[in-house]
């Protein structure tokens, strides 16, 4: 049975964030706990008490008579979260896409979450609504997409849905050496990827025969090749090493942009062996 930790405050993310593990829990049997995270040590415990009983109410909406934990902590939100669901199969946060310059004032706290995660973590935009659509994976150059793959695989199979494998390519810029130009030839580099993504796409439907699979190698930046497919897609996977912001094609502002930019959940999946942010090595 999977194991859902979600973060709850008084926003709307945080609805949306519910909503989104309601309809989950409808669909296969999960574990719930919810987790509000108060800065400081306050008496105002009715006010958690009346915003977790909002967010049992809105739980319940879409999967009645799900079973519900409660948590309340004091902390650090970040760091708070990533401890509670260190032994969680899934940790759900919500994101305003509305309001990303208080995000930035605030720290990008999507960011600095998955930094501290173990398991993955799911980033439900305000506003979110059940739709149709396919299972969307990014496929990067380095070793930092294997447990997505893995994950968007599951989930595809799980809930009946295609799964479809992205891998964005661009020429690198020509290297100098002394007055020669040591020139790449556009056509080897672009069978290189297209042949990353094969493997890639060949080994998970070894793994997975009865999985509808669908790939695509688009000239373009990570983050962007990602954007194009997010209107059909029920959520984007991409993977993480934890160095920097989000690593491989999806480091620094475009990947950040991407949380407030794609309308639909995104999943980020850490590697197996890869501490968080603040953990002993």
């Amino acid at each position: 049975m999977e194991n859902i930790v979600v973060g709850v405050d008084d926003r709307a993310a945080s609805r949306a964030a519910l909503a989104w593990v309601g309809h989950r829990c409808a669909a296969h049997a999960a574990e719930v706990e919810l987790v509000h995270v108060v800065g400081e040590v306050s008496g105002r415990r009715k006010a958690t008490a009346d915003l977790l009983a909002e967010a049992e109410h809105i739980l319940h909406e879409a999967a009645p008579g799900q079973a519900v934990r409660f948590h309340r902590a004091e902390g650090g939100v970040a760091r708070t979260l990533g401890e509670l669901s260190a032994d969680a199969d899934l940790l759900v946060i919500g994101v305003d896409p509305a309001h990303p310059l208080r995000a930035a004032l605030g720290g990008w706290l999507p960011v600095r979450v998955i930094a501290r995660s173990v398991p993955p973590v799911c980033i439900v935009p305000a506003g979110w609504v059940p739709r149709e659509g396919s299972v969307t994976v990014g496929v990067d150059e380095d070793s930092s997409s294997a447990e997505a793959l893995e994950f968007a695989a599951k989930e595809a199979g799980e809930t009946s849905r295609r799964l479809r494998v992205v891998h964005a390519w661009h020429l690198p810029e020509p290297a100098l050496d002394g007055s020669a130009a040591l020139l790449v030839r556009p056509d080897r580099v672009l069978q290189e990827h297209r042949d990353l993504l094969d493997a890639a796409t060949q080994s998970l439907q070894r793994r997975f025969p009865d999985l509808h699979i669908e790939s695509d190698l688009v000239r373009s930046h990570s983050a962007e090749a990602l954007l194009d497919h997010a209107p059909t897609a029920t959520m984007i996977v991409i993977g993480t090493h934890r160095e920097g912001v989000l690593v491989g094609g999806y480091t620094g502002s475009v990947a950040q942009d991407m949380l407030w930019r794609a309308g639909c959940p995104i999943v980020v999946v850490p590697p197996a062996g890869f501490p968080p942010k603040g953990a002993q090595r």
